[in-house]
């Protein structure tokens, strides 16, 4: 068989973003829980998946050094990204993030959690008020 017929992965992955066809969704989604943040949420969407958070983050084609930072702040085109995979509304995605805050509001939140329920933890739950330092 003639090599030069059979083009090589990366060129079709190329294709497919040149001809604007995304990701395909994800097999399998499960729902986000209240007070979830958008991290945790992505690492019970990639459990579910059979894969690790930057495998996940790698197929939706978001820079998987931008985990946590999500939490954070998400933009439209990254939102989009993530509802198309999880088959969910973007205004879901965004909901799992930290609101804008005061300057005061943010230094009492902290990057990594410095509380946390074992039960919760062991569902994989990462929740938004185990980072506020006055809840």
């Amino acid at each position: 068989m003639d090599a030069g017929l059979v083009a090589p992965c990366e060129s079709r992955s190329a294709d497919r973003e040149v001809r604007g066809v995304k990701p395909r969704p994800l097999p399998k989604t499960v729902a986000p829980v209240p007070d979830e943040l958008l991290s945790g949420w992505l690492s019970r969407l990639a459990a579910a998946n059979y894969c690790d958070d930057a495998e996940l983050l790698a197929h939706i084609k978001i820079d998987s050094a931008h985990g946590t930072a999500l939490d954070f702040s998400v933009d439209a085109a990254a939102a989009e990204k993530i509802a198309n995979a999880a088959r969910v509304d973007p205004d879901v995605v965004r909901s799992l993030t930290f609101p804008a805050m005061t300057t005061r509001e943010a230094s009492l939140t902290a990057q990594m959690p410095f509380q946390h329920c074992p039960q919760c933890s062991r569902e994989g739950l990462s929740l938004r008020h185990w980072r506020r330092a006055w809840a």
